[in-house]
C-alpha cells in the first residue's frame, strides 16, 4: 500500500484514463492496414489469396507474415476487426513491458504452427492472431492465478463462447488450424511472458493534524486509563465559531464500554 495526497491521486487516475485510452491505438492502426490491403484488393480487383500460408511449401511461408493481412470477404474482414482492437488494448494496457513481444510471438508463431499442421490450402485471416492473444490473456490468469488475470480469463470465456467451438473442423472454408495454432501460441506466450497483473492501491492520504489538534490526542490517549469520565473537545467548522460543543461521557473499567453519555454546549 501506498499514500498520495487528493491532487496526485487525481493525476494519477487521469494518467491512467489516459494510458487505457491509447492501449488501443495500436491495435487500430494494424486494423486500419487489414482494411487498406482489402480496400486496395478491392478496387484493383486482385486476389491476394496466394499470399496465404500454404502449408509444407517453402515459398508458403512468405503467408506467415502477409496471410493476417489478407481476408476472403467482408464478414470475415469484420469478425475479426474488433477482437483485434479490443484484445491487443487490454493487453498492451496490462502487460506493457511483454506487449509488443507477446503480439509478435502470437503472430509468428500462429503462422508457423499453421504451415505444420494445415490443409493443403491457402490460409488467410487474422483469426489465429485474435486466438493467439485471446488464449494469452485466458492462459496468463490461468498460470499466474491471480485474481486481475483470472477476472480477465473469465471475461474473454464470456465473450468468446465460440472460442473452442472453432478449434474443431467444421466448415470447409473455416481454417481451425489457424484457430488451434493461435491457442497454443498464446499458452506458450503466456508461459514465457506472462505476469501478474495486480497493482498496488493507492489511497488517498489523510490531511495531517494541526499542532493543537496532535495536543489534543495526546492528552486524550494518555489519559484513557486514570480517569473514569473523559472530555472531547473538537473544532467544528459551523457558521457560529464561538460556539462550545462538550461531549462527556463514562466508560465502565471492566467491560471498556461507554456508559450513560451526556451532551452539554
Amino acid at each position: 500500500m501506498m499514500q498520495v495526497t487528493p491532487l496526485q491521486s487525481h493525476q494519477s487516475l487521469k494518467a491512467e484514463h489516459e494510458r487505457f485510452a491509447y492501449s488501443f491505438l495500436p491495435g487500430t492502426l494494424f486494423v486500419g492496414l487489414i482494411w487498406l490491403v482489402a480496400l486496395l484488393s478491392y478496387l484493383n480487383e486482385v486476389n491476394l489469396t496466394w499470399l496465404g500460408i500454404h502449408p509444407r511449401d517453402f515459398l508458403g511461408l512468405i503467408g506467415v507474415f502477409m496471410g493476417p493481412l489478407i481476408h476472403s470477404g467482408l464478414i470475415h474482414l469484420l469478425s475479426n476487426s474488433f477482437p483485434l482492437v479490443l484484445l491487443s488494448g487490454f493487453i498492451l494496457f496490462l502487460h506493457r513491458s511483454v506487449a509488443l513481444r507477446v503480439f509478435v510471438l502470437v503472430y509468428v508463431l500462429s503462422g508457423l504452427f499453421t504451415w505444420f499442421i494445415g490443409r493443403d490450402a491457402y490460409h488467410v485471416g487474422a483469426s489465429g492472431v485474435v486466438y493467439g492473444l485471446a488464449g494469452f490473456l485466458l492462459f496468463n490468469g490461468i498460470v499466474r492465478r491471480d485474481r486481475a488475470g483470472l477476472a480477465i480469463s473469465l471475461a474473454i470465456l464470456f465473450l468468446y463462447s465460440g472460442l473452442f467451438y472453432g478449434l474443431f473442423p467444421s466448415e470447409e472454408r473455416i481454417s481451425w488450424e489457424g484457430h488451434l495454432g493461435g491457442l497454443v501460441a498464446g499458452l506458450a506466450a503466456a508461459v514465457l511472458y506472462g505476469e501478474h497483473v495486480d497493482k498496488q492501491v493507492a489511497i488517498p492520504a489523510e490531511p495531517p493534524l494541526s499542532q493543537g489538534e496532535r495536543s489534543a490526542q495526546q492528552r486524550h490517549q494518555s489519559s484513557t486509563l486514570v480517569n473514569p469520565q473523559y472530555t472531547w473537545r473538537y473544532s467544528l467548522a459551523t457558521p457560529e465559531p464561538g460556539r462550545v460543543y462538550k461531549q462527556t461521557a463514562l466508560i465502565n473499567k471492566s467491560s471498556g464500554m461507554l456508559e450513560h453519555p451526556t451532551s452539554t454546549k
